[in-house]
């Protein structure tokens, strides 16, 4: 089962943005969100939470057999058909599921670091950049992200349009590694004639480099080397919440 996705779909039945039900449970939107994305590890304790937000057992988040539960299950919002399992909600009582958690490393805490958001990047003619004249680091905002990310120069933007769409949509948020070099077919954002900023997928020949959207809707756009300042690789993207 992809946790992440049925705790997206339980949400968006239930009408609730990501802010509502953490603040419904304790915890922040972002952890709402890396755990919608499966980037954050979901603990009993959250679990049994988030269950009792949307009324629900644990078996029922599981969707375990019809026979073994003794009445119908609700169906994941997705769609997706209830499969068959084990009584998580008798483990769960007994105490044995915090032990398999364990043995398992499902509870293993998520190492995260903070990347600052300088700017905004264009998806779809290149726009103007501006880092606000932020040292390495700075920021008025910032979002987590895994520490992983080891790269102290690092730093996140907004995307703005639609021509990376559905990889990117308009408000997400996309984080950049300086310190990883890019390949022919990657997301990057690069920054061209001097201050102008796009979100593509990179293309190199000897001779050019040509940045292609996503969206079949917007054309690509090709540059000489000598036109192209940098090309950082997107290393992350965080999803605008949908309303």
């Amino acid at each position: 089962m992809d946790i992440g996705q049925r705790i997206h779909d339980l949400r968006y039945a239930n009408g609730l943005t990501a802010k509502e039900l953490g603040d419904s449970i304790g915890v922040s939107q972002s952890y709402i969100s890396l755990l919608e994305n499966n980037k954050r590890r979901l603990n009993t304790d959250i679990l049994g939470k988030i269950c009792a937000v949307f009324g629900l057992t644990l078996g029922q988040f599981f969707a375990i057999d019809t026979a073994s539960a003794g009445s119908a299950l609700p169906a994941s919002p997705s769609g997706k058909p209830p499969r068959a399992g084990i009584d998580l909600d008798k483990l769960y009582e007994a105490g044995h599921l915090h032990a398999l958690a364990d043995a398992k490393g499902n509870v293993a805490p998520v190492k995260m670091r903070l990347i600052p958001v300088v700017s905004r990047v264009a998806a779809g003619d290149p726009a103007t950049f501006t880092d606000g004249d932020f040292p390495p680091g700075f920021a008025d905002e910032f979002v987590p992200a895994p520490a992983d990310i080891d790269d102290i120069n690092a730093f996140a933007l907004r995307v703005h349009g639609e021509s990376m769409a559905p990889r990117f949509r308009d408000g997400d948020i996309v984080i950049c590694s300086p310190a990883r070099i890019p390949d022919n077919g990657d997301a990057v954002v690069a920054k061209v004639r001097g201050e102008e900023t796009t979100c593509k997928i990179l293309y190199v020949d000897k001779e050019n480099v040509t940045l292609s959207p996503v969206n079949s809707r917007y054309p690509a756009q090709v540059y000489r080397k000598t036109e192209v300042d940098w090309v950082y690789p997107v290393v992350i993207c965080q999803r605008r919440e949908k309303r």
